[in-house]
């Protein structure tokens, strides 16, 4: 992982990023505040050489025709400012947008490149929080930030030339008393950073426990455990912790800029003591008086401002490197160079030859989850994996799905190891329902229709069949009563599902992909026994012929697969259909008699 410290490094990294945008308009935009930057000195220019003639005229040897000419150049020196500022606050206006729509893009292209593995892990999603705290803002104040350095340096410039053609020693004063500008604003700068990095942990406590008052699952449970005082106290404490901090360091702020106050003013009465030595001795005249104050104040306004304006960006890299560095990601799980290209028609065979797996962690090794694991899953069979919670189960069903690699042994796709086949050749003969499932913001019909995206092209009436049959087999017709009903009650017209309801959709997605490799990792949990038996007596019958792998704690499902694999502390103790091992009378078989028990004495206690 690339690390990005150096405030320059991260803003030549943003300004490429802008660059790669738009290069005609941040020329331009460039441009306009070199201009806006170097024009503010016509002002003062113009205006001296009107005083100046303004004398001469009353003394007898001056020019009517000059004072026109330098009052109407004084009149554009305000005019054109205005003008060229609205015009690029305009075309910023528009740049900004631009870049805000790429970089979101790319940052959706980067992450939508990663693997699940480095995704799920705790680095990714530290990395991702803390560059989430100032959102994509960071990259584009930095971009600001760049501009707003071409108008600080063309008046820099600009105001160092005409104070050193008024007296050399007009610059050295300017200079002395700006430099402790910087070293002032990077002490209190870094120090608020500090702040707000360490206390991350607290704005997230602080935003978890408001989110108690917002969210309504989370509200309910506020109000009915009465939990307010409470919350609010922790809210109330974790808040003044911080703001105590903030204020400690605004006093040293405000200390420390007295002082510097007091340096400036020593350099300004130096400064003022030289203009009204020259302008008594005629080295310059009544208006280079007023040229060289005017131009020298705004010499040190222009360097407190800029390196106030470097103390933000400074703020603003830490954070944007934040997000070069999710950008720098690169997947761990990537097909080889030359991978093995498979258009998965049929179900292939599968095995696992010795598989152990322990989670990566950069800091140091994690237990094993899976240890010495072997079993072979034949083409069409259906296949479950049960056992306790913690047994391992979707471990081994995300090596399966290759969003991670063995640590030991080999997964055979085919008599190919999983490794060399191509990566989303594989990923798209499988069909996967997680537990943990996502609820997708659309219409019915298009939450079911993701489940095979690239068949949008299929002839309409074939997708309708194909898509209310889906929804008939997972039972989700029950309550389906318009395939372009909104699922999203936040919009008019929008509805609300339940957790079953959403489960059903998700196994209809499921059907509708009708992959070679089915996985469903506990499909019924939300869902009634009734539409449960429904479901499964709808795998069997309708995916007949495609491999189904089930995941589940129930046992009672599990008796029609062609083969049982239970797992107890990511080992297989026992494996076989369910008359063999119930025939065995061991751990299985004894799991299933106690869940067969429970369920008969809840049935006992309904009918009575």
């Amino acid at each position: 992982m690339k690390n990005y410290k150096n405030m320059f490094g991260v803003a030549i990294k943003s300004i490429d990023f802008a660059w790669q945008t738009n290069r005609r308009l941040m020329i331009m935009i460039m441009l306009f505040h070199i201009f806006q930057g170097a024009v503010v000195y016509l002002q003062f220019t113009s205006f001296s050489s009107i005083v100046d003639e303004i004398i001469k005229i009353k003394q007898g040897h001056g020019r009517t025709s000059e004072l026109v000419t330098q009052s109407v150049v004084l009149g554009l020196s305000f005019l054109l400012p205005l003008m060229v500022g609205n015009i690029n606050t305009h075309y910023r206006m528009i740049f900004r947008m631009q870049q805000s729509v790429r970089l979101e893009m790319y940052k959706i292209e980067r992450q939508g490149k990663l693997d699940i593995g480095t995704i799920e892990s705790s680095s990714y999603q530290n990395l991702l929080r803390s560059a989430q705290e100032w959102g994509n803002g960071s990259v584009l104040n930095l971009q600001d930030f760049f501009f707003n350095s071409a108008t600080n340096f063309a008046s820099i410039i600009t105001s160092i030339s005409i104070l050193w053609s008024l007296n050399h020693w007009l610059v050295v004063f300017a200079v002395l008393a700006a430099a402790p500008v910087y070293f002032f604003y990077k002490k209190y700068s870094m120090e608020v950073f500090r702040i707000r990095y360490f206390s991350i942990n607290d704005q997230r406590i602080i935003n978890n426990r408001i989110s108690h008052f917002e969210e309504l699952q989370k509200a309910v449970d506020v109000i009915l455990l009465k939990l307010q005082t409470w919350l609010k106290d922790q809210i109330r404490d974790h808040k003044m912790s911080y703001n105590n901090k903030i204020i400690a360091a605004e006093r040293k702020k405000a200390i420390s800029y007295s002082i510097m106050s007091l340096w400036y003013l020593l350099f300004l009465f130096a400064a003022i003591g030289l203009m009204t030595r020259e302008a008594l001795t005629g080295g310059i005249a009544v208006g280079g008086l007023l040229l060289a104050f005017s131009t020298y104040t705004r010499f040190y306004q222009t360097i407190n401002g800029y390196i106030e304006s470097i103390g933000y960006a400074e703020e603003a890299s830490r954070y944007a490197a934040r997000w070069f560095e999710l950008f720098a990601l690169q997947p761990r799980i990537v097909s080889k160079e030359n991978a093995v290209r498979i258009a998965f028609k049929e179900p292939p065979l599968i095995e696992f030859d010795n598989v152990s797996f322990r989670y990566p962690n950069e800091e140091g090794e994690t237990p094993f989850v899976l240890q010495h694991i072997s079993f072979t899953i034949k083409p069409g069979e259906k296949v479950a994996i049960v056992g306790v919670n913690g047994s391992g189960k979707t471990t081994l069903i995300k090596l399966l799905c290759r969003i991670y690699d063995p640590t030991e042994g080999n997964i055979y796709v085919n008599g190919i190891n999983l490794k060399d086949i191509h990566l989303e050749d594989w990923q798209s003969a499988l069909g996967i329902l997680f537990q943990d499932f996502p609820v997708y913001n659309l219409t019915i019909r298009e939450s079911i229709g993701v489940g095979r995206i690239e068949d949008n092209g299929q002839l309409p009436a074939q997708k309708e069949e194909r898509l209310q049959r889906a929804a008939q087999y997972s039972g989700a017709d029950d309550f389906i009563k318009d395939y372009d009903q909104l699922i999203w009650k936040e919009f008019a017209g929008g509805i609300d599902l339940s957790k079953g309801q959403h489960q059903r959709l998700a196994v209809a997605r499921m059907f509708y992909r009708n992959a070679a490799v089915t996985i469903l990792d506990e499909p019924t949990a939300s869902i009634d026994a009734v539409t449960e038996e429904k479901i499964f007596s709808t795998l069997e019958q309708n995916l007949q012929g495609n491999t189904v792998i089930l995941i589940t704690h129930r046992f009672s499902t599990v008796k029609n697969a062609d083969q049982i694999i239970l797992l107890e502390h990511g080992r297989i103790i026992e494996y076989g259909s369910h008359r063999e091992l119930m025939l065995l009378d061991k751990q299985y078989a004894a799991l299933y008699n106690m869940q067969a028990k429970r369920y008969l004495e809840s049935e006992e206690v309904r009918d009575r």
